[in-house]
């Protein structure tokens, strides 16, 4: 059984880096360090953001083993060492390939689909880092479906920071403690 460690705060907040970097400080032999990359390339913006993650763990003294998997995360478990540290990168990127078509067709079925998958990875690995990013600031008159993303991506922060052995909100770089002990 392993370790759930929650990472989310705002865009370009250094939640990857930080994750990077705590999963390395986790290891402490033998085990596969697994970066579970959701990103899709579907426009210039995504592209670099892609490149930079990639250009980030090859330049990473650590041996990172990549697995692209932009959705259906349950679907790699049996190829996961028992003995992996997963940084998940990220959920909020995994909730728009699985379910945002422009209605959000697949709701709560989405949601929980991704919950169950996440937990089953945790329950597999040593450590499951998840990262994500929080889409929550009061902006006046949004269509419906960024409302139903905000609220499924809401309940899955909540019901994850529940299974988690610690939850930290980036903010600016620094890393805020919601939940557990400072690991770094």
């Amino acid at each position: 059984m392993g370790k759930l460690f929650f990472i989310t705060g705002g865009v370009r907040s250094g939640k990857s880096s930080y994750a990077e970097n705590l999963a390395s400080d986790l290891r402490t032999s033998n085990e596969v360090l697994i970066y579970l990359a959701c990103g899709v390339n579907t426009d210039r913006e995504m592209e670099k953001r892609i490149l930079k993650h990639r250009l980030d763990r090859e330049h990473s003294a650590e041996n990172w083993k990549t697995i692209e998997r932009p959705s259906a995360i349950g679907g790699i478990l049996d190829s996961i060492p028992s003995n992996a540290i997963v940084l998940l990168d990220c959920l909020t990127t995994l909730l728009t390939n699985e379910g945002f078509n422009g209605d959000m067709e697949g709701g709560r079925y989405v949601e929980d689909s991704i919950y169950e998958s996440i937990l089953q990875l945790k329950e597999k690995v040593k450590a499951l880092l998840v990262v994500s990013n929080e889409l929550f600031y009061d902006l006046p008159s949004k269509p419906e479906e960024i409302l139903q993303f905000q609220r499924m991506l809401g309940r899955l922060h909540e019901r994850l920071v529940k299974e988690s052995f610690i939850a930290i909100d980036m903010s600016v770089g620094i890393p805020v403690m919601k939940k557990g002990i400072r690991m770094r």
